[in-house]
């Protein structure tokens, strides 16, 4: 593999890939991108995965709301877990410093930082607005400036566009 990219899945990304899973749906955005995750690589590129115990943690409370039996979503959420084992990339989380509204995304952009993502893949944008953020294309690109680093937060259907066009290899 030439190249490697790091990339953090927010919840909402996880949880579209088992919904549509349930319903037998293929090929969704968010299955396609949860496979790759779980290949550990796209075309030449290895994908390594970054996540946080309370990201996972959060995910299984939200698959119990939705209504996931807890048999199905402990067993989801061990095996995400056990993709990082492939390439280990689970980190403890962030500090809770940056200054968004919502604790949840706050915790998933942190996360991100911390586990040194080139991408954020979410469907969820109004949260992640802030004084670092640069809105590139609204809600399907932006792009957060931390002091050390560039992170591209990316809606799910451009990402995949990205791939299936090549330009993903261009934006890492």
């Amino acid at each position: 593999m030439a190249r490697t990219s790091r990339w953090c899945l927010d919840l909402n990304i996880w949880c579209a890939s088992l919904l549509a899973d349930l319903k037998g749906s293929q090929g969704s955005a968010c299955q396609t991108l949860v496979d790759i995750v779980r290949k550990g690589h796209y075309q030449d590129t290895t994908v390594d995965l970054v996540i946080s115990w309370g990201m996972l943690n959060r995910l299984k409370e939200v698959l119990l709301r939705l209504g996931i039996e807890n048999n199905l979503a402990t067993g989801y959420v061990d095996v995400i877990r056990a993709y990082c084992d492939l390439n280990p990339s689970l980190t403890l989380g962030g500090t809770g410093v940056i200054p968004l509204q919502d604790e949840e995304d706050r915790h998933v952009l942190e996360t991100a930082l911390a586990g040194g993502a080139d991408i954020l893949v979410t469907a969820n944008f109004k949260d992640f607005l802030g004084k670092e953020t640069e809105i590139v294309i609204p809600e399907r690109h932006y792009c957060y400036f931390s002091p050390h680093s560039a992170l591209k937060i990316v809606h799910p259907y451009l990402m995949v566009e990205w791939l299936r066009s090549g330009i993903f290899f261009n934006q890492i």
